[in-house]
């Protein structure tokens, strides 16, 4: 399994929320699948794999594109980070969600990574091949030019389909097509294959200009910083809180995890968190975020990290309770880390107790604390008020996978057609919205991707809106929306 979430990987190497005021449409859908040719050892086979979507979204210019990556199951799907989506554009790809009330787009410019290194180039190989009956060149990415083995994986283009994903993905590498397949360099008989292409019609909130100039203002946030602590005379960094020694740069566990494969799911929260620190107002003059904002993005991931993991049956419950230990330490020691002020290593002495006694107690009390469940749970915030319920969007409408909506009531199903005809139209925009985002909670946890606070702040909006109306409404209105709920299921 690890090696096809590589495989799907490599095609993206390949290759607060944020609202725009400018837009992306995409009009294309390329479906992929994974593929097994000869015979294999392997554990698993295609339909291992069948419940996992692998689609390329192609934007109506050509310039910018979508991957995505996820489970079509809704046993697999029923946990929040079950899709990875990154948006493709100017030789960058940008992690991204979409939230499924208002479709805005959250997208984490701290992980952004170029398709193509600086000094690397896509490469045309002596070799051609047969995707399902259609002829296609392979290129890769050559680590040394003068080495054409030289490569992870390559990629098989069939250069006369209209179709061209292959640009979108290389725009500066001259290349037109569409990609049929993404291979190892290796004897694995796994690779991605293209499956088919479908019209879509896809609008997100995405600038695109302002995402490439955003990213390279970080870059150059990084560079800058780099260069500011290189001039800077040799010092000691271990009388000092510096960035260095700041548990979000990196974890000391008291006590190694005994399963070393549980670094793997941990090292990437670092990954970002230490490129974030870089651009703090705490350590450096150029910066425009906030530690505690770095320490709040890592306590979210560090939560949904170990949900995931747990609803995909991919850690156990000792692995789970290991991480979430591991990850309540690291908590206790970010909020009471203060940068940039001299650390007192002076034993500290109350009584006849020592700093290593109370160490020794504090130890046992966690172990017994630990026995309850660690508290991941996050605070609602009010935000109803001031809301505004101009257009109703609702997560059930946009559904990828129908199925899913047996699990919402039968009146969700058509439910604008559904609205009685009522004399006041504010009532009946506030009845269709509250109606729809109670549908929203039915799928919140059945494989719906829905923003639940929003949802809720969006129902006690519309609740209020309605409790206001009442007085002024017509005894005729008053009569169907009272009908209208109690035929509710």
């Amino acid at each position: 399994m690890k090696k096809i979430v590589c495989l799907a990987v490599s095609l993206t190497a390949f290759t607060g929320f944020a609202q725009n005021s400018k837009s992306v449409e995409f009009t294309k859908k390329l479906s992929y699948k994974i593929q097994m040719s000869g015979t294999t050892d392997n554990e698993y086979g295609e339909s291992d794999f069948a419940n996992i979507n692998y689609d390329h979204y192609l934007s109506a210019n050509g310039k910018e594109s979508l991957l995505s990556f996820y489970y079509n199951d809704t046993a697999e799907a029923s946990y929040g980070g079950s899709e990875s989506n990154f948006f493709v554009a100017n030789n960058w790809m940008v992690p991204l969600t979409v939230s499924g009330i208002s479709k805005s787009v959250n997208y984490n410019l701290y992980s952004a990574f170029n398709i193509l290194n600086e000094g690397l180039l896509v490469s045309k190989l002596d070799r051609k091949g047969t995707i399902d009956g259609t002829n296609c060149q392979y290129y890769a990415i050559l680590k040394d030019i003068n080495d054409k083995g030289s490569y992870d994986y390559c990629f098989c283009i069939d250069e006369t389909n209209a179709i061209n994903n292959a640009e979108s993905l290389f725009p500066d590498a001259k290349l037109k097509g569409l990609i049929l397949s993404v291979e190892y360099n290796t004897e694995d008989t796994y690779k991605l294959v293209y499956k088919s292409t479908q019209n879509t019609s896809l609008k997100l909130d995405i600038d695109t200009d302002k995402i490439s100039a955003a990213i390279k203002d970080i870059q150059q946030s990084v560079i800058d910083y780099v260069a500011e602590e290189a001039a800077i005379d040799s010092v000691s960094y271990d009388d000092d809180n510096n960035i260095y020694s700041d548990p979000l740069y990196t974890y000391n566990y008291d006590k190694e995890l005994s399963d070393y494969n549980l670094y793997n799911y941990v090292s990437p929260i670092y990954s970002v968190t230490i490129s974030a620190l870089y651009n703090t107002k705490e350590y450096s003059e150029a910066g425009t975020i906030t530690r505690d904002q770095v320490a709040s993005f890592y306590k979210k991931e560090a939560k949904s990290l170990i949900k995931n993991l747990k609803s995909a049956k991919i850690i156990s419950v000792d692995q789970k309770k290991e991480l979430d230990k591991f990850f309540k330490e690291q908590n206790e020691k970010i909020k009471s880390y203060v940068p940039n002020q001299p650390i007192d290593y002076t034993e500290t002495t109350v009584g006849d107790w020592t700093a290593t006694d109370f160490d020794a107690a504090w130890a046992v009390a966690d172990t017994v604390a630990y026995a309850e469940a660690y508290d991941y749970y996050t605070k609602y915030e009010s935000k109803y008020n001031t809301k505004s319920i101009d257009e109703v969007s609702l997560a059930y409408d946009i559904l990828y996978d129908d199925s899913l909506k047996q699990y919402a009531p039968d009146y969700c199903d058509n439910l604008k057609s559904k609205i009685p005809n009522f004399q006041n139209e504010s009532l009946s925009k506030h009845v269709y919205n509250l109606t729809g985002q109670i549908c929203d909670l039915y799928l919140y946890n059945n494989g719906g991707y829905v923003d639940y606070f929003g949802t809720i702040n969006s129902m006690r909006k519309s609740y209020l809106e309605i409790e206001k109306l009442r007085s002024s409404l017509s005894q005729k209105d008053q009569q169907l929306l009272l009908e209208f709920l109690k035929t509710l299921d």
